[in-house]
């Protein structure tokens, strides 16, 4: 069923002055033996190394120390987690990683949200990303939340898997500058038309799904939203708000 809430096309520009929430992942408790393990194996060597090789004499004790310091540092590297990315969510959808490694999946481009296991899966045509429920609980609520207002007809998690993500808060995440998309050479969602001009591109503010000024319709045809009309004096205007034109390469 299509939602009745009025959307806009929206200048690329306009959206660069917006900002999205960053989220860093939580520490998980197999992270915190770690560096637990860590801290005190470094310790462990240091005060063995003094006790067998810089003391006037050898303190008894030290060679004991020194192996159990290894040791220690050793599980600890074994223990550490890989490195979780930060998740970004914002208007133009969800980003896993920094930029410009990043994965950003556009909301138009979601065709089905869904919990599997501990990772809420963001399944589009190409692939799924994956966002840990362990170590991005608060990102998940969040993008869940937002999910449900833009597409929310895509939106499969039960009442239980909700019940497993914390409330909503501000505080969980930091506000950052939106991360400017790349538009020059990607291509009209309604048409099809190449976008030469970043000018000439405007996007859904619900889903960001992308559309040529001069082809944007009455509705998003991703997220069935009206869309207010792109008359040429929008786009005349739109163009001293952001860098000037800008050719695909």
């Amino acid at each position: 069923m299509s939602n009745s809430t009025p959307s806009r096309v929206t200048p690329v520009a306009a959206s660069a002055l917006e900002v999205e929430r960053r989220f860093l992942p939580a520490p998980s408790p197999v992270s915190k033996l770690a560096l637990g393990l860590g801290l005190l194996g470094s310790a462990a060597l240091g005060a063995g190394a003094y006790g067998f090789w810089l003391a006037p004499e050898v303190v008894a004790g030290s060679a004991a120390l020194l192996f159990g310091g290894l040791l220690a540092l050793v599980a600890a590297s074994l223990l550490s987690p890989r490195a979780i990315p930060p998740v970004r969510v914002g208007a133009l959808g969800v980003m896993l990683g920094e930029p410009p490694e990043a994965q950003r999946v556009p909301w138009c481009e979601i065709q089905n949200m869904r919990v599997v296991g501990e990772e809420l899966r963001l399944e589009t045509k190409d692939g799924a990303l994956p966002v840990p429920l362990v170590a991005h609980a608060r990102a998940a609520a969040r993008i869940l939340a937002e999910a449900a207002q833009r597409i929310g007809a895509r939106v499969d998690v039960s009442p239980r898997a909700h019940e497993r993500l914390p409330p909503l808060a501000d505080h969980a995440a930091e506000l950052v500058p939106l991360v400017r998309l790349q538009l020059a050479g990607r291509k009209c969602t309604a048409s099809g038309t190449s976008i030469t001009f970043e000018s000439d591109a405007r996007l859904c503010e619900n889903c960001a799904a992308l559309y040529h000024v001069s082809h944007a319709p009455l509705s998003c045809l991703r997220c069935e939203r009206p869309l207010q009309a792109v008359r040429e004096g929008e786009a005349s205007r739109s163009k001293g708000l952001g860098e000037g034109p800008r050719r695909a390469s």
